[in-house]
């Protein structure tokens, strides 16, 4: 599921389920009454709009990532269990996974480049998805 939200450990944090969850719950009012002003409350303080698009737009990169990932381990010759396993384990920094990665077996056994993959995949899900792909954005590496 996750962690808390000032801890180091991998996955989706679950401040950022809880408030997605919520937002979901206050949608279903929005539509049923279209005028009211119903706002996010979290810890008796209101959540910016602007905070839940980052939350909701964190959890579609972490799952686009999660497919992509997949589908890459497996094009590269892994059986698709150990494919989801194996990057689930990897973007979630959470330990055993499922498949031929499972409680009882390791990594040993991957090709260097599944092995770099995964590794890549690690410090995505470790040090937060915005922090390292924003690295690859040419605006960062443009002189303000």
């Amino acid at each position: 599921m996750g962690a808390c939200a000032g801890s180091t450990s991998g996955g989706i944090k679950v401040v950022r389920h809880l408030v997605f969850f919520r937002n979901s719950v206050l949608e279903f009012k929005r539509i049923i009454h279209p005028r009211a002003m119903v706002p996010l409350l979290l810890n008796g303080a209101r959540v910016r709009g602007r905070i839940i698009t980052h939350i909701i737009i964190f959890l579609l990169l972490y799952l686009s990532l999660f497919v992509i990932g997949s589908l890459v381990l497996a094009a590269m010759g892994l059986d698709f269990l150990t494919a989801i396993g194996a990057v689930a384990t990897s973007l979630g920094n959470v330990g055993p996974a499922i498949g031929r990665v499972g409680p009882v077996d390791n990594f040993a056994w991957m090709s260097d480049g599944v092995k770099l993959f995964l590794a890549f995949f690690m410090l995505l899900g470790r040090l937060e998805l915005f922090t390292i792909l924003v690295l690859f954005t040419p605006y960062f590496w443009k002189a303000n």
